[in-house]
């Protein structure tokens, strides 16, 4: 016997690798984690005037944006383009870009996860990239980015990290 096993009579042995534990009593669990709550629409859209506040006074002058649409299969994404174009105008943005995904039949995961399409990630792109001037990005509503509340405002906490501008033509109580 070695001397560990000598001096320590009280000890439990160690488990064998092939033992299940037993489940814990329900008293001893640990309390399930319960998500927050979503944040009020109006609190988002508050959230996002402040972000893009602090985005047009760290351009200092003309804040350089990003047109975006995004269409149903076999859509026209001009109407959409347009409008960001007339809220850029109005605005006094600088379009330097104009982006356009067409979602794929059935693609739930792309209409969800605005990472997921091709031109939303080349936006994010070159919303992070020091050398690109884009510092916003402009388009027709919140369902544009994301339909689901928490990548929402996953993206509006990414686009406050990055300090660039989300400009929506209709707020997020008005989708």
């Amino acid at each position: 016997m070695s001397t560990l096993t000598q001096r320590s009579t009280g000890l439990v042995p160690p488990l064998s690798l092939g033992r299940a534990l037993p489940p814990r009593a329900r008293a001893l669990r640990p309390a399930p984690v319960a998500a927050p709550p979503l944040k009020d629409p109006r609190v988002l859209a508050a959230w996002r005037d402040n972000i893009n506040r602090t985005a047009l006074a760290r351009a200092g002058g003309t804040l350089s944006v990003v047109l975006y649409a995004l269409t149903e299969p076999g859509g026209d994404p001009n109407t959409d383009l347009a409008a960001a174009q007339q809220y850029a105008d109005a605005h006094r943005l600088l379009v330097v870009d104009r982006i356009v995904d067409t979602l794929a039949r059935d693609d739930q995961a792309s209409t969800d996860q605005p990472e997921l399409r091709r031109g939303y990630a080349r936006a994010l792109h070159l919303l992070g990239d020091p050398a690109s001037p884009v510092r916003g990005l402009v388009t027709i509503s919140q369902t544009a980015v994301t339909r689901v509340g928490r990548l929402y405002e996953a993206q509006l906490n990414r686009y406050a990290a990055l300090r660039v501008g989300l400009f929506l033509i209709r707020a997020e109580t008005e989708i």
